[in-house]
């Protein structure tokens, strides 16, 4: 279970089944964010917890229902009380916040490049993968109308952090915020890529927190209204260095003092979704190119 569910459910609390996929349910708590409940084979989101049910079957062939109330707190769920109980006694706590060292920017933008080379390499084809060069060749061409106004949006978001100008960010994050299809669109996805740059590879390279903090809040004020409330969930938890299991794996590697089994955690991150993981790590490069390139002399491609 993730350490901000713990700290987010101190007991007594409830939540209301809104939606069932196969592997997940989303859990509405009265007052409170969106909840998601997992079998034991997916990776934790910084908003989600795991239970122990049969690995392979749907969680709706579980008895799981829209409608149904899990409650946290203690005892078996009696009458109406609740159909569901989650003992939070027996729970294991992850940590969604990535540990990180300090790094040079020159080690860094080593490390961007060869993260680059996997991403490009390997990324899903039905992605904003093709951000990752438009900034060098402009955004004309990039092969449909969707990641145009992506692309335009994207830079004006780059150029935007570079400058310090939270507003000009705010309305980048507008165009970004929501486009796509998908359970978290891919413009919310690059979104949450991006802040997670700022929030973490800022704080390995000892970016001035206030400066850092002026722009992924105008990224998150932007895209409040415009991303899914999945997406807009996981980019206020990204503001605060907290991010998917594979995401949190990939960010200790990258910012490990050996960075030892790099491409493999780039590897892993890109397996989320069938376009999710490439999306967000297009908004992690650029995210990442832009601080370089905001704080230090160094390009990093």
């Amino acid at each position: 279970m993730s350490r901000c569910v713990l700290e987010r459910l101190e007991g007594g609390e409830r939540a209301v089944v809104r939606a069932i996929q196969r592997r997940a349910l989303h859990l509405a708590v009265v007052g409170g964010p969106l909840l998601l409940l997992c079998r034991p084979d997916v990776p934790l989101a910084p908003n989600a917890f795991a239970v122990d049910v049969e690995p392979d079957a749907a969680l709706e062939d579980q008895g799981f229902r829209v409608g149904h109330v899990v409650s946290f707190s203690g005892g078996a769920p009696s009458g109406h009380d609740a159909d569901w109980r989650i003992a939070l006694e027996t729970a294991v706590p992850w940590e969604p916040r990535p540990a990180i060292a300090p790094i040079t920017p020159r080690d860094l933008a080593h490390r961007v490049r060869g993260t680059r080379a996997v991403v490009v390499a390997e990324g899903a084809g039905e992605s904003l993968l093709p951000l990752l060069w438009a900034r060098e060749r402009g955004v004309h061409g990039l092969g449909s109308e969707f990641a145009g106004r992506a692309g335009r949006a994207a830079r004006r978001l780059c150029d935007a952090a570079i400058r310090d100008d939270a507003s000009a960010v705010a309305r980048a994050a507008v165009g970004l915020a929501g486009l796509g299809p998908g359970l978290t669109p891919s413009g919310d996805d690059l979104l949450a890529g991006f802040v997670a740059a700022w929030t973490l590879v800022g704080d390995a390279l000892a970016v001035d927190h206030a400066a850092r903090a002026r722009v992924t809040g105008a990224v998150l004020a932007g895209a409040a209204r415009g991303a899914s409330p999945l997406g807009r969930i996981w980019l206020e938890h990204a503001c605060r260095g907290e991010l998917l299991e594979p995401m949190t794996r990939f960010i200790a590697t990258l910012l490990a003092p050996d960075a030892c089994g790099l491409d493999a955690a780039v590897r892993d991150a890109l397996a989320i979704g069938s376009s999710s993981g490439t999306d967000w790590m297009v908004g992690f490069l650029l995210g990442s190119t832009a601080m370089l390139e905001a704080t230090t002399a160094v390009r990093s491609w």
